[in-house]
This record gives structure tokens, sequence and C-alpha cells, in this order.
């Protein structure tokens, strides 16, 4: 009886870690040859897939949402989807005097669910993947096959040319220095321009993630360490690493048996059930293009803690640690030299570094 419970334990075991999805980093980086616009008013830039403007004036500059566009591919957004045609002024966005400021966040196809097998999902309705997202499917088998036949193998990665990309960004901003006076055009001072990158990278590796530190308390304040988590990558940049700025979006990919999700490091629940979550001035029509963001993912107690990108605000720290033919020890070894410089001593930190090494072996190990 005790032999068959121990056979029973080992199967639940086993079916335990089939069942668990094989998860790697995806980081996705932009072109940055196009993504920035200046002139004496303003500075414009695209970073990653999010709007950043700067006003260099003095006084407040107004963005007129009603004549501002952004493109995906070749799909085109107003800025203003659901402005109020009775309210002239709630065309604009207004920015506030020598100050930078995030004015939108665009969406984001890349993310979400994709099933090679398609079919049909709840309710009767067929698994469509768009012309986008059955390229992001190619490009992501080639890769995840790559490194499932080469076990040591840290990372690899596809290079593409604007005219090789699977997804193009433009943005065009039509500003006003004036505001708009409905009963007089002469106040007007209209100025446009466009700016526009593309996914030029995409990187396949492995990593973990270095926690947050501990916060101390005492009888009189509560004293916090570092508020961030760092994302460590087995893989070289394509590009100088500048946290907030950087161009260089961070994802987790789980692949299982004919599919695999896509999602933000540190996404919220939302997010990795695939609900848009709104922000900027495009929130309002995020949820009219839902169907290009949408799929559905599930936490794993086993990943490593992250609040990566959990708040618009949250700062982006990666430490490239370079590409491998042996993971698992290089790992081992960057895992316990953190430890140390946390305080660790060296005998417990090594045998911590040990024990994280191998279940990440076990969580990053894809099957041929």
């Amino acid at each position: 009886m005790k032999k068959i419970k121990i056979m029973l334990v080992l199967v639940a075991a086993l079916f335990a870690i089939n069942a668990q999805a094989q998860r790697q980093a995806l980081l996705v980086t932009y072109s940055q040859t196009d993504n920035v616009y200046e002139d004496e008013n303003i500075k414009a830039e695209l970073v990653r897939l999010s709007l950043k403007i700067t006003n260099k004036t003095n006084k407040p500059i107004f963005v007129d949402r009603s004549s501002s566009f952004y493109y995906v591919n070749d799909d085109s957004y107003c800025l203003d989807e659901k402005r109020d045609d009775t309210d002239r002024f709630s065309y604009y966005q207004p920015l506030a005097p020598k100050s930078e400021t995030w004015v939108s966040t665009l969406i984001n196809p890349i993310r979400g669910k994709y099933d090679a097998v398609g079919g049909y999902g709840k309710g009767g309705k067929a698994n469509y993947q768009s012309d986008l997202r059955l390229q992001v499917m190619n490009f992501m088998e080639t890769m995840r096959y790559e490194m499932a036949n080469n076990q040591k193998k840290s990372c690899t990665s596809i290079h593409l040319t604007g005219d090789e990309s699977f997804m193009k960004v433009k943005v065009y901003i039509k500003y006003d220095l004036k505001r708009y006076f409905p009963d007089d055009d002469k106040e007007r001072e209209d100025h446009s321009f466009t700016i526009s990158t593309w996914v030029s990278d995409m990187i396949l590796c492995k990593y973990y993630i270095q926690d947050q530190d501990n916060v101390k308390r005492t009888n009189a304040v509560n004293i916090q360490g570092r508020m961030t988590d760092i994302m460590h990558v087995f893989a070289n940049t394509p590009f100088e690493y500048d946290e907030d700025k950087s161009p260089i979006d961070i994802y987790v990919t789980e692949f299982d048996k004919g599919k695999f999700n896509i999602y933000r490091m540190g996404a919220t629940a939302a997010e990795k059930e695939g609900k848009s979550e709104r922000g900027g001035f495009l929130g309002d029509i995020a949820g009219k293009v839902k169907e290009k963001v949408k799929g559905k993912g599930k936490g794993n107690d086993q990943e490593l803690k992250s609040n990566f990108e959990e708040h618009n605000k949250a700062r982006q720290i990666l430490i490239w640690e370079g590409e491998t033919n042996n993971w698992v020890q290089a790992l081992q070894d960057s895992y316990e030299k953190y430890l140390i410089e946390d305080g660790w001593k060296p005998k417990k930190a090594r045998e911590e570094a040990k024990d994280v090494a191998k279940k990440q072996k076990d969580l990053q190990t894809l099957k041929p």
C-alpha cells in the first residue's frame, strides 16, 4: 500500500510538471530611426508604444485630439474617438508649460493569447488571428524551436528592418499654441508633425527576477530599501538601456501545447485576463479594439515575484547578463553574487542560488 501511495504521488507530480507551461522572457525592441520630432515649441517621442511630449514654452500648448491620429500598420484611430460635438473645447489636450507629459498609451496588439490550432472559443466565436498576430506566431515558433533544440543556449533573436517588421506604428499630432475659439479662426496657430517606429528586434531568453529589498522596521520609522524589482536576462543588448526611456518592451511568454500567452512582466490580473486597461487620452477607444489585445493567462505560484510595470510610473530596470552556452550555471552564479551583495553569507547564498537555478531550469527548459 505504501508503494502504491508513493507511485501515485510521483504520477501526480509528473502530471503537474507536464501541465505547467514553460516560460521565457521576451524582449521586443523598437526602432529609434524616426521616433522623435522637435521644434521650437515641443519635443515628441515614441517610447516603445507610448507617446511622450515635452512643452518647451512658458505657455500651455493644446493638442488637437479631433485632428490627431495614430496608426498600427494600416489601421488608423482618432485620438478623440468619443469627443462631444457640442463642446469644441473638449477636443483639446492641454500640456502644461515647461513640462514632460505622457499623453497616451497606444494599443498593444502583441500581448495576448495565441493558438496555432484555431477552432472555436467560448460562445462559438472563431479563434481568429490577425495577419499581425500570425506573423508574431511564426517568429515565436522559430525562436522557440531554436531554443528547444539547444537546451544550454540562453537566448535567440530575430532582427527586422522596417520593410520586414510585422508591426509599424505612426502618430500624427496636430497642436495649437493659442487654443481653438470657434468664432475666431484667426486666433489659431496650428502646427503638425508625424513620428513613427517599428518592431526591430525580438529576443527570447532565460531570465530571473531580483526581488525588492525587504522593508526594515524600527520603533520610530520604516526604512525602505530598493522598491523596484530588477530583471536579469541572459542575452546581449541591441540597444543602450536607459530605463524609462528605453525602446525595449519586457514580456513573459508561457508556452503550452500548440499555443502560448504573452503578457507584460508584472502584468495586473486584468491584463492577464485579456481585459483592456484604459489610460491617457486614448483610453476611451481601447475597448473598441480589445480583440487586438485579447488573451487569457493564468498566474503561477512558482513564478519569481515581480511588480514590473504594475503601475505606469514604475521604473523598468533590466540587467543584461550576456549570452551564454550554460545558462543554468550562469543563472546560479549571478543569483549567488546578488545575494552576497545583499548581505547573505556565502554558504547560504550558494545553497539558495543552486535551489533557484534548479527550479528555473524546470520552468524555463523548452521541450523539443
